[in-house]
């Protein structure tokens, strides 16, 4: 953060306080008497004190006079769109209802704590701006459904540039289904992990057909998104509209590698759909020994 602080105190202990508190949050600052600012000897054009600031505090040590300078600079700051913060020095800054927007009014000892939580909000901020800018750079529109596309596309630098510009990895495009189904559908493993690691929800539904990301990896045979799901939690046994789970997929169509994958984390091979087959019955019904070896060892 870039800080102005302007004063009107006379005790520059306090001033010095508030630079060490400045200086300990990693702050850049620049420290100025208010009612020096208006001095055309020292500053031809007193706004310019606020090139490449994000902050601006105002201590308030109870001069009159000053009041007028704190409101004019105070509106100019927050025309800016620059954060105001008004700290009470012996003083209490009496400002009318109608103007209590020109700032946050705190008490010494809370400024740290504002300081520390503000840090973290500025850099948020920063990073969603950054990650913005450089999607419009790349000539891509910052929307929803466009983020939908990004997914489709594979395209997994932009995929983290729309998660650091503060979208939610775990939106649904128009049809209702989540972009990990859709990177999921698409076979992206890189966007599968990329959505997981910041928090898209590993079992849940889609729109159209009330799969989870699981169930359409297994269906497409993909093992390696398959494992990449498990590790994160998927649960093997979620039921699909039909009833059918992850592993009748992959029994019914003989996937003996993908059905080890699932019993391994905890797949029920006698969970049954509503034609009321399960995994061991469509292995049966198939004669496939190696899946009956499986789903019931020993048996065979």
């Amino acid at each position: 953060m870039n800080v102005l602080v302007f004063h009107d105190l006379g005790n520059e202990h306090y001033v010095s306080a508030v630079e060490a508190m400045l200086g300990a949050q990693g702050c850049a600052m620049r420290v100025l008497k208010i009612r020096d600012v208006f001095d055309q000897a020292r500053y031809r054009n007193p706004l310019h004190a606020f090139e490449g600031i994000s902050h601006v505090v105002f201590l308030y040590g109870g001069v009159e006079n000053d009041m007028a300078a704190h409101a004019f600079l105070a509106g100019y700051a927050l025309g800016r769109g620059l954060r105001v913060i008004i700290v009470e020095f012996d003083a209490h800054m009496d400002l009318p209802v109608n103007c209590a927007h020109l700032g946050i009014v705190l008490r010494p000892e809370e400024l740290e704590d504002y300081l520390a939580a503000e840090e973290i909000r500025y850099r948020e901020e920063e990073r969603h701006t950054h990650a913005r800018e450089t999607l419009l750079n790349r000539g891509i529109s910052v929307f929803p459904e466009n983020f939908s596309i990004i997914v489709a596309a594979g395209d997994s630098e932009s995929t983290r540039l729309f998660i650091d510009a503060g979208y939610d990895p775990d939106m649904k495009d128009a049809r209702g289904n989540p972009l990990l189904t859709i990177a999921v559908r698409s076979q992206f493993p890189e966007i599968v992990s990329i959505l997981l690691e910041a928090g898209a929800d590993v079992n849940r539904l889609s729109g159209d057909r009330g799969y989870s990301p699981l169930m359409d990896a297994a269906q497409k045979g993909d093992l390696a998104i398959v494992e990449i799901l498990l590790a994160h939690g998927a649960d093997p046994n979620i039921c699909s509209r039909d009833g059918q789970t992850a592993l009748i997929l992959s029994a019914g169509r003989g996937d003996a590698p993908m059905c080890r994958a699932l019993v391994s984390r905890g797949a029920d091979p006698n969970v049954s759909d509503k034609l009321g087959m399960s995994a061991s019955g469509y292995a049966k019904l198939f004669g496939n020994r190696e899946l009956m070896e499986l789903f019931n060892p020993g048996s065979s």
